[in-house]
């Protein structure tokens, strides 16, 4: 009972904990940008080989935005935290996932999954740093303009596509995606 407690006191000032106690999964998705291009990183996962995103990684339970993305970063794209500069994350909003209800556990949720609960985080490296796809998640990569990224999106969902336009927004104050 003092673990639920402990929980609900969290909950009303840890807005991850909040989520996942509300059935939302919380997730960062990266937006790595070019030091030396104006170019940015896009994968394509080896679930949907034709859709093009930005890596995303799930947010452990007491974990930063900061802690996840590295942590992404490096076990799907094999870039260690030094070659990487982290600049700034942003929460984008939560969105529920029908398809998914109830498909994963989420950790001290009371509803089950309902959907995910999105963050942003603003990576930046040169685009000669060497990227080592893990497989097992990973289908591809390509650096991409603005107007490459543009054309890429119409393979996506329109709930992707939009929280790829909201990232870009409220990282970089791009709105012509």
């Amino acid at each position: 009972m003092l673990d639920w407690i402990k929980i609900a006191a969290r909950a009303v000032y840890d807005r991850r904990m909040r989520d996942r106690v509300m059935g939302f999964r919380p997730v960062v998705m990266c937006l790595i940008e070019a030091t030396d291009a104006d170019k940015f990183l896009l994968v394509c996962p080896s679930s949907k080989p034709q859709a093009w995103m930005f890596l995303q990684e799930g947010i452990e339970p007491g974990e930063s935005v900061e802690v996840a993305a590295l942590r992404g970063l490096n076990a799907e794209l094999g870039l260690a935290e030094e070659k990487v500069h982290y600049r700034r994350s942003t929460w984008i909003g939560r969105k529920v996932i029908p398809e998914q209800k109830g498909e994963r556990d989420i950790q001290h949720s009371i509803l089950g999954m309902r959907g995910k609960s999105y963050y942003g985080a603003l990576i930046k490296l040169p685009i000669s740093t060497p990227v080592i796809l893990n497989h097992a998640e990973l289908f591809n990569h390509e650096w991409l303009t603005i107007d490459q990224i543009r054309d890429r999106l119409q393979t996506n969902s329109h709930r992707k596509q939009e929280l790829i336009r909201l990232i870009f927004d409220r990282l970089l104050k791009i709105n012509k995606i």
